[in-house]
C-alpha cells in the first residue's frame, strides 16, 4: 500500500491510529485519484495531506469530549493501477471487506472515487441506505465531457445501485447546477437543502429535519465534498464556488446527525496544490474529527447499554 507521509503512522489521526488493530472502530482508506476532474487537478494529493496535518491535533473535540478508546486503523491508499475504472471491482471488494468489520471512512481524490465505494456499501446492505450528500454541485450528470465516470457523475452512478434511492437521498449545500441534474432531482423527488436555504434557516433546523426524515432508516451514509464549503473556508479545491456553507455549518450538521445509524462516510476534493496555508486540509480534518465523534458516541452508548 502506498504511504507517502514521512510521519510515523501511529501519530496520524491525533495519535489514535493503530495500523495493526484487529478490530478497529474506524478503518480509513485513501483513493488518491483525480483523473476524472473537468477543471483543475490536485485532489490526488488530498489523502496524504490530510494525514500529515492529522498529527497536529489532540484526541478531543471542541466540546471537551475525549475520543478515549476509539480505535482507528489507517490502511493507507488503496492501489488501483493506471486504469481507475478497471480497478472498480477490486476496490469494491476491498471496501466491502472493511465495511463488514468497522465504520469505513474514504478519503479522495476527486468525487469519482466514491463510485466503487458506494457500490460496495450497496452490495453489503440488505435494506435501503439513506444518503446525505453534502456538495456544492448535484453530481447527477449522466455523462460529462464524454465520460460516465467524471467527477460530475458520481451521484448519478450511485442512484443506479440497488440500495441507494433518490427518495432516500438528501442534498445539502447545493448551489451550482447542470440542467440534467436539476431535472433528475425534480423528477425523482430527491430532497435538497440548497446553500441559500441553510443560510436563511440555519443548519441546526436543517439537520434536525434530516434526522426526522431518516428516522426509520437502518443504514445512513454521509458523503462530503469539501467544495460544499465556501471558498473562504476551503480555497484548496478544484471548483471553488462562492456562496457556500461555513465550516461551522458542516460541524453542526454532523453533530446533529448523532441519532442516525451512520455506517460510513467519505470526504473528497481536497486539492493541496491549490490550497493556502493548509486551510482546506485543516478544515477537512476538523470535519473528519467530528465524524470520529459520531462513531465514538455510538461506541460509548453501546457500552452503557451492555451494562444495563
Amino acid at each position: 500500500m502506498a504511504r507517502k507521509s514521512k510521519l510515523k503512522e501511529e501519530k496520524w489521526w491525533a495519535g489514535l491510529n493503530q495500523p495493526k488493530a484487529a478490530a478497529p472502530d474506524i478503518t480509513i482508506v485513501g483513493l488518491p485519484y483525480d483523473g476524472a476532474v473537468c477543471y483543475r487537478k490536485g485532489a490526488a494529493k488530498g489523502p496524504d495531506a490530510i494525514r500529515k496535518v492529522s498529527s497536529e491535533i489532540p484526541p478531543v473535540l471542541e466540546t471537551g469530549e475525549l475520543l478515549r478508546g476509539l480505535v482507528i486503523r489507517d490502511d493507507g491508499n488503496l492501489p488501483f493501477g493506471k486504469n481507475f475504472v478497471a480497478a472498480f471491482p477490486k476496490l469494491e471488494k476491498g471496501v466491502e471487506e472493511r465495511a463488514a468489520r468497522s465504520f469505513v471512512l474514504t478519503l479522495g481524490g476527486d468525487h469519482s472515487v466514491v463510485i466503487p465505494v458506494h457500490r460496495a456499501f450497496s452490495k453489503r446492505a440488505t435494506e435501503k441506505i439513506g444518503l446525505i450528500f453534502v456538495d456544492a454541485h448535484t453530481d447527477l450528470s449522466d455523462t460529462f465531457d464524454g465520460s460516465s465516470y467524471s467527477h460530475a457523475c458520481p451521484l448519478r452512478r450511485t442512484m443506479e445501485t440497488d440500495r441507494f434511492d433518490p427518495k432516500k437521498t438528501i442534498l445539502v449545500g447545493t448551489r451550482c447546477f447542470e440542467m440534467s441534474g436539476l431535472e433528475f432531482i425534480q423528477k425523482s423527488e430527491m430532497t435538497m437543502y440548497p446553500a441559500y436555504e441553510v443560510a436563511e434557516r440555519g443548519m441546526r433546523a436543517v439537520a434536525d429535519e434530516i434526522v426526522k426524515q431518516f428516522a426509520d432508516m437502518q443504514n445512513v451514509y454521509l458523503s462530503i465534498d469539501i467544495d460544499a464549503l465556501d471558498p473562504a473556508f476551503a480555497p484548496g479545491t478544484g471548483i471553488p464556488d462562492a456562496g457556500g456553507l461555513t465550516t461551522r455549518d458542516v460541524i453542526t450538521l454532523i453533530r446533529r446527525l448523532h441519532p442516525l445509524p451512520i455506517v460510513g462516510a467519505d470526504l473528497v476534493e481536497v486539492a493541496p496544490p491549490l490550497d493556502v496555508s493548509d486551510i482546506t486540509s485543516f478544515a477537512a480534518l476538523r470535519i473528519i474529527t467530528e465524524i470520529f465523534g459520531l462513531v465514538h458516541r455510538r461506541k460509548e452508548q453501546r457500552k452503557r447499554l451492555s451494562v444495563i
